[in-house]
């Protein structure tokens, strides 16, 4: 009886505890130079009036995209719109920076309109946006509804001429979470399915039922003596999974990715990943998950994945970042503990969007496995993923000029690249591992503008495309003048080849200095330039021909 009574007030207290509870309800980064999305999300409503701002691609909060105000006129509303869902007020939060006072305020009103006006009645006053000379500074509010189903906030810029930026906007709602809506063995928002589970654990982790069930709290079910989820007991917990598949789709929607996809993601650590419309891997009607800046790091765990019947898994992924910025990872946990590193895309990044295939035979027969995707990085580098997918592995490698999974079809090949550049037998064999191949390996891969490939071009003779045919010629030339393998190989170029890669009087090349040297210089006397010129002077004269007599070898 008593224990009853117990987890009766326990529950109670829950219950007060969800309704002053915010959680996401939107964010956006305006990575997008169309503006901000709208979100649609049944009741749940968030639409923009731009009203004269637009989207540089700059600033000082140093995150991509921000939005932009520098005249009157542009004071920009959003309407946020909660319809039936009973929220008692709304938090809004975002960065702003500005040199000089734009005089910006913040205003709202609560309305019951479901689209947005530009003209919108905004009396009350939240704050101003005094902050000056740059530095990147946080806003924080929270709006009553007082039973209003909706608000509307508005950024008045000041009558002047003044920019100001504002991003990384995020809305939250208080008092109308969805509590309970996921089993006890899976993270998701606070409290969980079986209240005796959620009030017993609550009682020694208030943090379970105030804001997150994260994989803390499902590991406290059994270490409190509340259940089980072993065999899918203690309150409904799922098995493993048994495949991974997420585009996260083409419809933006705002807040955390274990928000939006809890069947896929049973915890988020950090700031959470959200997705995002643009950047790299993802176009306006392509979604990609993004990451937040800030320790820890932002990152997306998986729920558990079953590799029982698995011989030869890939986890194959597409990513982009911004280049010179550590991050993002990859980490896998065979405990939901102890993690350890998978993948880590290197430092230096091409740009666009790359392509990996990730071996993971070592995780073959593993009952239960974990991903957890994360920025690797405290301060923002655009980090995105998408298309994730688990694989097996095709039978038979792939050729060497090929990408693909780690190591290539030829073993005297794929051992000389990943003597360079071990990456290449470790993670995946990706374009660098291509050319690596063909500069250093003989892979002779067609069609690359890189030292040594058999399409580059001769090095004795212009071309439009940088590098040539040569590997070691290329190598010397290109370590005394990187525009031949950087922009195109000119007629420096070739004036450098004939320098560093020949004897100055082996006019032929032909890897001898005698009579046909000898007849070259003898026929072409009083010209200019060309091979016989080969002191340099633009004309072939004497000083040619008594460097050919004095390097003669017959």
């Amino acid at each position: 009886m008593l224990r009853g009574a117990l987890i009766g007030a326990l529950a109670a207290t829950l219950s007060r505890a969800v309704m002053a509870q915010s959680c996401p309800m939107y964010a956006t980064d305006f990575a997008s130079f169309g503006g901000p999305p709208d979100l649609a999300d049944g009741d749940l409503r968030v639409q923009w009036c731009i009203a004269g701002a637009t989207v540089t691609s700059s600033n000082f909060c140093n995150s991509g995209g921000a939005l932009k105000l520098d005249a009157s006129g542009d004071d920009p509303v959003v309407l946020v719109a909660t319809g039936g869902a009973g929220c008692t007020a709304i938090e809004i939060r975002f960065n702003y920076a500005q040199f000089a006072a734009s005089q910006t305020v913040v205003k709202y009103g609560t309305t019951t309109a479901t689209a947005v006006s530009c003209s919108a009645a905004t009396p009350n006053i939240l704050g101003a946006l005094t902050a000056t000379g740059g530095a990147c500074t946080a806003f924080s509010a929270t709006i009553p509804l007082n039973g209003a189903p909706g608000v509307c906030i508005r950024l008045d810029h000041g009558v002047n001429t003044n920019a100001i930026t504002i991003d990384d906007l995020e809305i939250r709602r208080v008092g109308c979470c969805t509590s309970g809506g996921h089993s006890c063995c899976e993270a998701g928002g606070p409290g969980c399915t079986d209240a005796a589970v959620a009030a017993c654990v609550c009682a020694q982790d208030p943090f379970c039922c105030q804001t997150q069930w994260d994989a803390q709290c499902v590991a406290e079910i059994a270490q409190f003596g509340c259940g089980s989820c072993a065999g899918g007991g203690g309150g409904g917990g799922a098995p493993c999974l048994d495949a991974l598949a997420l585009d996260f789709g083409t419809l933006y929607q705002g807040g955390s990715v274990c928000a939006r996809f809890p069947s896929v993601f049973e915890a988020c650590e950090g700031t959470a990943p959200f997705l995002t419309s643009s950047l790299g891997c993802a176009s306006t009607s392509d979604i990609a998950m993004r990451f937040a800046s800030g320790l820890p790091y932002s990152a997306a765990v998986t729920r558990c994945i079953g590799f029982a019947s698995r011989t030869a898994p890939v986890l194959a992924f597409t990513y982009s970042k911004q280049t010179g910025t550590l991050g993002p990872r990859i980490d896998y946990s065979l405990d939901g503990t102890t993690w350890v590193s998978a993948w880590s895309a290197p430092v230096v990044f091409a740009g666009g969007c790359a392509s990996v295939e990730l071996d993971l035979a070592p995780l073959a027969g593993e009952p239960s496995v974990r991903f957890r995707f994360s920025s690797g990085s405290s301060v923002s580098n655009l980090a995105t993923f998408d298309d994730i997918a688990l694989l097996e592995a095709t039978s038979g490698p792939h050729a060497c000029c090929e990408q693909g999974t780690p190591t290539c079809e030829d073993a005297a090949v794929s051992a000389c690249t990943c003597a360079v550049d071990p990456y290449c037998c470790q993670t995946a064999w990706d374009e660098v591992c291509i050319a690596y191949a063909t500069i250093y390996c003989g892979a002779q891969c067609p069609g690359l503008p890189v030292c040594g490939s058999p399409t580059a071009g001769a090095c004795t003779a212009e071309h439009a495309t940088p590098a040539c045919a040569d590997a070691d010629c290329c190598v010397e030339v290109c370590t005394l003048d990187a525009f031949c393998c950087e922009t195109a190989w000119d007629a420096t170029c070739v004036q450098e080849t004939n320098a560093l890669c020949f004897v100055s009087a082996d006019v032929d090349r032909d890897g001898r200095v005698a009579a046909v040297d000898l007849a070259i210089v003898l026929d072409t006397w009083g010209s200019t330039g060309g091979a016989a010129d080969i002191d340099g002077d633009g004309t072939v004269g004497a000083g040619d021909l008594a460097a050919v007599l004095s390097a003669w070898t017959g």
